[in-house]
């Protein structure tokens, strides 16, 4: 069998195959006799009937075809042996011509990639610092999140909580009604209008005005229209926070004292800090490693991504009682549309996902049980002791142990490239053998000075 092999795009080639006749001989007579088997011919018994009446009766590509289904693969796989090619997915198959056989494999091959110096990376990690100020305004949002709603006998101010009646009438005569509304007014209600409006009238007054809805308003009905307001307040609230004391900590969990409050936020704080900064780190060293590896994979990959990336989008979806069909409709896109948009991400989610692997290959990274045993305990402890070893073998099977031996091989990859651009690996073999050669040369040079004198 004679192969040709011709490269027509990233990582995607065309295998032409040349079948000697002889070598097909047996296996079309085998399909003739199958082919029969499955289909007899009058006056004769199933497989029995002459190759050249089968081939008359049912037609010379009926018999190839049922030939390429026995022996296409065989074929196929002997091409990608010669031609040195592992494919990514499966290929496309055509039948080029019949006699002599010819045969067209599109094939999409394994991405390449090329690690560059990535010892050579470099990245300075973030000192993570906290501040009383900080501190300060973490409190202070503590303290607004358990503030009281308190009547006000007075004007409505920015701010402030207020219960109405609204009747209102769109520029196209659609009605809007609401009884007993509560609201906040604050400059980021939607439209704005609505709330300045409100601002200086005081519980039993009431008030006309109009509101223009932007184009993206979250209700269609209203987006873009125009409407004209009658509202009658009922109520204002003021908020009255609580006061900072001790009775305050203890409400918020195990604190005895303001202090402990204050010295926990401070290291919850700082810990928040110290993840961004590796965080940041991280993300610095990897696209630093993107950025120096050589990459070449074939279209197909890139849909697949696009493909994983839809069906998680999908499935989040689900979870909230929505399809992606309904979103798509909000969005005012169509499939083709979203996946398109999609694509940029696709390719950088790809890329990454590429020169990881490779990089955990060049350094030997492995997931071990033991990680697997560590992560299982750590998310089992948020378990009550009752139910703890049902949560545990529940993460011990399919789907669960997938994603969570995928999440601790990601986070120990990531984490040696960040320990290595930052320094705090072990050198490598090459490296310890290139250090210590100036010092080798060092004592050459001593010894031949001590045998010149």
């Amino acid at each position: 069998m004679k192969v040709s092999t011709e490269k027509t795009g990233p990582c995607e080639y065309v295998l032409n195959l040349d079948v000697e006749p002889e070598r097909l001989v047996n296996p079309l007579r085998q399909a003739a006799r199958h082919l029969n088997t499955r289909r007899p011919l009058s006056g004769f018994r199933p497989g029995k009937a002459p190759y050249d009446l089968v081939e008359r009766v049912y037609g010379k590509e009926a018999i190839y075809d049922a030939m390429l289904d026995k022996i296409g693969n065989q074929l196929y796989q002997e091409a990608l042996q010669e031609a040195q090619i592992e494919p990514y997915t499966q290929a496309r198959f055509e039948t080029v011509q019949l006699e002599p056989l010819i045969l067209k494999f599109t094939v999409p091959a394994q991405p390449e990639v090329t690690l560059g110096n990535y010892r050579g990376i470099l990245v300075q990690q973030a000192e993570a610092t906290v501040t009383d100020e900080e501190g300060q305004q973490i409190l202070a949002q503590m303290q607004d999140e358990h503030a009281l709603w308190v009547p006000a006998e007075r004007a409505v101010k920015m701010g402030d909580q207020v219960v109405v009646d609204a009747a209102g009438t769109t520029d196209d005569e659609q009605e809007i009604e609401e009884k007993d509304l509560t609201l906040q007014v604050t400059e980021e209600m939607t439209p704005p209008e609505f709330g300045q409006n409100l601002i200086g009238i005081k519980p039993g007054e009431g008030k006309e005005f109009d509101v223009q809805y932007p184009a993206d308003f979250r209700d269609p009905d209203l987006a873009g229209k125009r409407a004209h307001f009658q509202v009658s307040l009922k109520a204002v609230k003021e908020k009255e926070l609580p006061a900072l004391d001790d009775e305050l900590a203890q409400s918020l969990g195990p604190y005895e004292t303001l202090d402990e409050l204050r010295a926990d936020i401070q290291i919850k704080l700082l810990e928040r800090k110290e993840t961004e900064a590796k965080d940041a780190a991280t993300e610095e060293a990897l696209n630093a490693l993107v950025e120096q590896s050589t990459l070449e994979y074939p279209n197909i990959a890139v849909e697949h991504e696009i493909d994983q990336m839809v069906a998680s989008l999908a499935n989040r979806l689900s979870q909230q009682g929505f399809t992606l069909e309904h979103y798509l409709e909000m969005e005012k896109k169509t499939l083709a549309q979203f996946r398109e948009e999609m694509r940029p991400r696709a390719e950088v989610r790809l890329q990454r996902a590429l020169v990881l692997a490779e990089f955990a290959e060049a350094e030997g990274i492995k997931v071990e049980q033991k990680d697997i045993d560590q992560e299982i305990e750590r998310l089992s402890q948020s378990f009550d002791g009752q139910h703890i070893d049902a949560v545990k073998a529940a993460l011990r099977k399919g789907d669960a142990l997938r994603s969570i031996t995928n999440d601790v091989y990601s986070h120990k990859v990531l984490d040696y490239l960040l320990a290595i651009t930052t320094g705090q690996a072990q050198p490598s073999p090459e490296e310890t053998e290139a250090a210590s050669k100036p010092n080798d040369a060092k004592v050459e040079e001593e010894e031949a000075d001590q045998n010149d004198t």
